[in-house]
């Protein structure tokens, strides 16, 4: 019975001690929705109780509408995804985060004349019958981001968990214009280059007005 018990207690010392070396989890799995990419899947390593690092991708964004822009009708479609890698500080010892990093980014809108109607183009009258006046839009390939949020902080606790984050990319939208107007008549006008153009540069001047996207997510985690 001595012999037993001191097996037993020898036993329980050893898982006791093998628990106690086991490692503290020490990363996150994410999934999140949020724009501009609607679904996020990222993977985030605290690096200390102060700070961490995460790597996300967010894609899914699919858009398309009918309007107006400058006179001209359009079919627009509007695509976004992203991949960041971000640095996360947790300045109060908490969950709450001050988060920096950079962005490869693949934001665009596409308007596609559509080929009716009439539309003004640098002060000219046009008949869009059969014509063609076609714009894309894009934000810069990469981009610095600044943002806050919640989770991902260090923890000895396994198992799910939420997040938030909120931000913005910083860049500037670019512009061009490919169209079937130029050196045609139109009402004793004539199209020229000059007036695309000006036409164009009127869009990039409503356009360098947008010099951020914004960027927002919440989701789950899973320390592991």
């Amino acid at each position: 019975m001595k012999k037993s018990a001191l097996a037993l207690m020898t036993t329980m010392a050893f898982i006791g001690t093998v628990h106690a070396q086991e490692p503290a989890p020490q990363q996150d799995l994410y999934v999140g929705l949020g724009l501009p990419g609607v679904v996020a899947l990222g993977y985030a390593k605290p690096m200390g109780e102060s700070w961490g690092l995460r790597a996300e991708y967010a894609g899914g964004l699919k858009l398309s509408q009918d309007g107006t822009s400058n006179g001209v009708t359009y079919t627009g479609s509007v695509n976004a995804s992203l991949f960041g890698a971000f640095a996360d500080w947790y300045p109060f010892g908490n969950g709450f985060r001050l988060v920096g990093g950079l962005t490869a980014n693949d934001i665009k809108t596409s308007l596609i004349g559509a080929g009716s109607g009439t539309a003004t183009i640098n002060g000219k009258t046009v008949n869009m019958t059969n014509e063609t006046f076609n714009v894309d839009i894009k934000f810069p390939s990469s981009s610095p981001y600044l943002g806050i949020g919640y989770g991902h902080q260090k923890s000895n606790d396994a198992g799910f968990g939420l997040h938030a984050d909120i931000g913005v990319m910083f860049g500037t939208f670019t512009s061009s214009v490919t169209t079937s107007l130029v050196g045609k008549t139109f009402s004793g006008q004539t199209i020229s280059q000059a007036d695309i153009d000006a036409q164009t540069q009127n869009m990039r001047n409503s356009l360098t007005n947008v010099n951020v996207v914004p960027h927002f997510a919440v989701g789950a985690t899973y320390r592991f």
